[in-house]
């Protein structure tokens, strides 16, 4: 069935843009939550924090699982628990109730990120890993762009439970579409590695590519969090345009995630690009410190591209490092990676804004982390 493996693709890149939507919807509203709870930068900071933690645990055990029992248990489960914590967070009326919600959609997304690669990496051969995760790379920056615009309009024209509604909504499609599209592939069973889970967890290269991924994941969902919140109060800008220049890095990445996926097939390495994109990554945060104007928008533009070599790539190593039948607990230990990163890093920045820091210093501090990304990726032994 080699047409089916794109409607399993598609199906699975939207329950991940669903995830992520709902993640990326509250940066643009970080300000008017602030206020509504009357909590502080650190406080709100949790509410990205609280959605990763859960996989910090859980992300291990969930690839396990999917390994085990398949993509149709653990994918369903994670959908059902998106669709709840979206319910609960549209309706709280406390800061603690808004929390919960998050935390529930946090469990889903444990589930989430494990299993939509693994059922790709059971659909498409390895010399089409790349281009296959390309595409599949494009989900935050998608649903970062949507929900940065989104939102926005949405408080402005309504109030600001308005974007949480629209995730409701979006959640419960995603359960419905997942249930009856998504299935086992013919990838896990044609290939007969080791199944061994102690196997996987001993790989020193994959703990490589989940600290590349925990480090870009830490950088860019910073700037995310943060940049609306710092180019109102340091630019005067509106909160509306404000949040579409934040979203301007997602708008430049997502035409090039697929496009260097590509690549990575056709030249047959992986391991250049993700070193390239990190080190980039650093020149153009760097840039976005100094500059102003139009000159800030093509920096911000530039980091988009810079970030656009990283995704696809390393979700396209799991498989490579470990095979299909281990992929599951591959992308576990990658998504413990990433979920520490993004848990630590926007309160980390956010202790920053509170101490009054310059802009010098705040986006430093996400060049640092793709800095070191940079470092460990030539560390890697692979292609």
């Amino acid at each position: 069935m080699p047409k089916y493996r794109w409607v399993v693709l598609f199906t699975s890149l939207y329950a991940f843009v669903t995830f992520a939507y709902a993640l990326q919807i509250v940066p643009p509203l970080m300000q008017t939550i602030i206020d509504e709870f009357v909590v502080s930068h650190v406080q709100a900071g949790l509410l990205i924090s609280v959605v990763v933690i859960p996989g910090i645990f859980l992300a291990v055990p969930a690839g396990v699982l999917t390994d085990r029992y398949g993509v149709k248990l653990t994918g369903s489960i994670s959908t059902i628990l998106i669709a709840l914590g979206c319910l609960i967070t549209a309706i709280a009326d406390s800061f603690d109730v808004f929390l919960v919600g998050r935390l529930i959609l946090g469990v889903g997304g444990a589930f989430i990120v494990t299993t939509m690669p693994s059922v790709i990496s059971q659909w498409f051969p390895p010399d089409e890993m790349g281009k296959a995760m390309g595409i599949y790379g494009i989900n935050m920056p998608l649903a970062s762009v949507i929900a940065f615009n989104s939102a926005s309009i949405l408080m402005l024209n309504y109030n600001w439970r308005y974007p949480f509604y629209i995730s409701a909504a979006l959640a419960i499609v995603n359960v419905v579409t997942f249930i009856l599209t998504v299935k086992e592939g013919t990838q896990k069973h044609e290939r007969k590695e080791e199944t061994d889970v102690r196997r996987a967890l001993r790989s020193v290269e994959i703990w490589k590519v989940g600290v590349v991924w925990l480090l870009f994941n830490a950088s860019a969902l910073s700037f995310t969090t943060w940049s609306p919140e710092i180019f109102e109060d340091s630019k005067n800008m509106t909160p509306f345009y404000a949040s579409f220049l934040a979203s301007t890095l997602m708008l430049a990445a997502i035409p090039c995630v697929p496009v260097f996926g590509w690549i990575s097939d056709k030249i047959g390495r992986r391991k250049p690009l993700i070193v390239v994109g990190s080190a980039l990554m650093v020149a153009a945060f760097i840039s976005i410190a100094y500059t102003s104007d139009m000159s800030m928008v093509v920096s911000i533009a530039a980091l988009g591209v810079a970030a656009a070599l990283i995704p696809s790539i390393v979700m396209a190593l799991p498989p490579e490092i470990l095979g299909p039948s281990l992929s599951g607990t591959g992308f576990g230990i990658v998504a413990i990676c990433s979920n520490i990163g993004i848990a630590v890093a926007p309160p980390s920045i956010g202790l920053l804004i509170d101490a009054e820091s310059s802009q010098i210093i705040i986006f430093s501090g996400m060049a640092l982390f793709s800095a070191l990304g940079a470092i460990v990726a030539y560390t890697l032994k692979t292609r």
